[in-house]
């Protein structure tokens, strides 16, 4: 765990928890003190002459430590903010290599004679390494926010933050989802294991688990679907509305531990805000690439895009899919109810092609009645699945007009693969446009796969 991590899991631990109450300065009352002596006889002496304090080991945030016990404390010292270490008169005091910042080395004989005022001595030691510890973690939280806000990539920040996450709260899989207004469920944003395709609203979360993000910005552990699988659920709030939820996996023996789980929660709720800024402010540049009456991108999405896509492709070797539509028979509806109603159905077709694809593909309107889906890693086959998913919901209802007039509606549609089907962006929307328009002279309502450029080599006909 990184020292962030720690100063972090440090301020939830129950001893620092109690030190933020000494942080307000209040009277000492009852505040508590571990004592470790191979000697029974020192706690009773202590608790005779020092009646302000309660001598309990588990709660406590400073420790009296008796000569050769110091070895009983190893396992605890990280836990103490303040140490008061006791030997002989005139004996050797502890090793340096076992001292610890906040530590008071002290003649045991000095110490019995006004052990009030030693201990009172030991708890302002507490408290201010407790407030320096909280101003620390609080500078670490600031820096890494300011750290977020420039990246300036939803992307980036999502896998930062969930990685961050994943270590504090030591789970080894988690993911990010952030609700998209679009589609108007939540989408995975950022993952460390392969995402499956899901059209649910909060992915990989039950209904029961969804219900509880909802109604409380608390973090939470419940039973995954997986078997043997707990998940620890972190809703991530801005100003009461639930952008996203992080999801920590923990598997077989492992469980949630409650005190690393507030740290991630903590964690969350910090940089929140960093990510809630981001998130608008990708919200922002995302309606400026939009169409204004369908909500899918628009044109100039679809070239800086597919420009990005292409070379992504031809950098790392891998492929990507465009999926070209065209509403059949538009013009008819147009001309028979007027072009208020073709923009009404244009807005519907719209709303279920995104209902329809996954969150990773990019949804444009082309032009007129024309879409195209953008399908990174995806080949023509699993394209030709996407297709016929839209196509179903393009025409398993009605357009309803009026409560006694619906208008069916069908689309046309056309895929081209990359480097499959063409090896540049012009020839790529040549292809899958040319298949769409096959299907259109033809049958329509159906799909077609663009075929195989034909080249010449030394005089044969050769395809690719």
């Amino acid at each position: 765990m990184t020292r962030f991590g720690r100063v972090i899991h440090r301020l939830w631990a129950q001893p620092a928890a109690k030190v933020l109450e000494c942080n307000a300065l209040k009277p000492m009352e009852n505040e508590s003190v571990a004592v470790f002596s191979r000697r029974s006889e020192l706690v009773d002496q202590l608790r005779d002459t020092c009646s302000d304090f309660d001598f309990n080991q588990e709660a406590a945030c400073i420790a009296v430590i008796d000569g050769d016990a110091l070895s009983d404390t190893d396992a605890d010292a990280a836990r103490f903010l303040s140490r008061i270490l006791l030997s002989e008169e005139g004996a050797e005091q502890p090793v340096a290599a076992r001292k610890r910042p906040g530590d008071l080395p002290i003649a045991r004989s000095y110490f019995l004679a006004h052990p009030a005022e030693f201990l009172a001595i030991a708890l302002d030691v507490a408290r201010s390494r407790g407030v320096a510890e909280e101003l620390s973690s609080e500078l670490e939280l600031l820096h890494e926010m300011q750290q977020l806000l420039r990246l300036g990539d939803a992307e980036v920040v999502s896998e930062k933050i969930v990685r961050q996450v994943l270590n504090l709260a030591g789970a080894r899989q988690g993911k990010l989802l952030l609700h998209d207004p679009k589609v108007e469920r939540y989408v995975v944003s950022f993952s460390t294991e392969q995402e499956a395709e899901s059209l649910e609203f909060l992915p990989g979360v039950s209904a029961d688990g969804l219900q509880k993000a909802l109604s409380s910005p608390e973090a939470f552990s419940i039973t995954s679907r997986e078997r043997n699988a707990r998940q620890l659920i972190i809703p991530l709030q801005v100003e009461g509305d639930m952008i996203g939820v992080l999801v920590a996996t923990f598997f077989g023996e492992e469980d949630v531990d409650l005190e690393a789980a507030n740290g991630a929660s903590l964690y969350v709720r910090r940089v929140s805000a960093a990510l809630g800024n981001l998130y608008q402010l990708t919200r922002s540049r995302d309606l400026a690439m939009r169409d204004d009456l369908t909500k899918a991108f628009n044109r100039r999405f679809f070239e800086a895009y597919l420009d990005e896509e292409s070379e992504r492709s031809r950098r790392y070797g891998t492929i990507f899919s465009v999926i070209f539509l065209d509403l059949d028979d538009l013009k008819q509806v147009n001309n028979l109810h007027g072009h208020l109603t073709g923009s009404r159905m244009l807005q519907e077709v719209a709303r279920r092609i995104l209902g329809a694809v996954r969150g990773i593909d990019k949804v444009v309107r082309f032009g007129g009645d024309e879409f195209c889906i953008i399908l990174p890693q995806t080949d023509q086959h699993q394209s030709y699945a996407v297709a016929e998913r839209v196509r179903r919901a393009i025409v398993e209802e009605s357009f309803r007009l009026e409560p006694d007039l619906s208008i069916p509606i069908t689309a046309s549609f056309g895929i081209a693969t990359y480097p499959l089907h063409a090896v540049t962006k012009e020839e790529l929307i040549s292809a899958a446009d040319a298949a769409m328009y096959r299907v259109k002279s033809t049958t329509k309502n159906a799909i077609e796969i663009a075929t195989a450029p034909v080249t010449v080599v030394a005089g044969k006909r050769m395809t690719q």
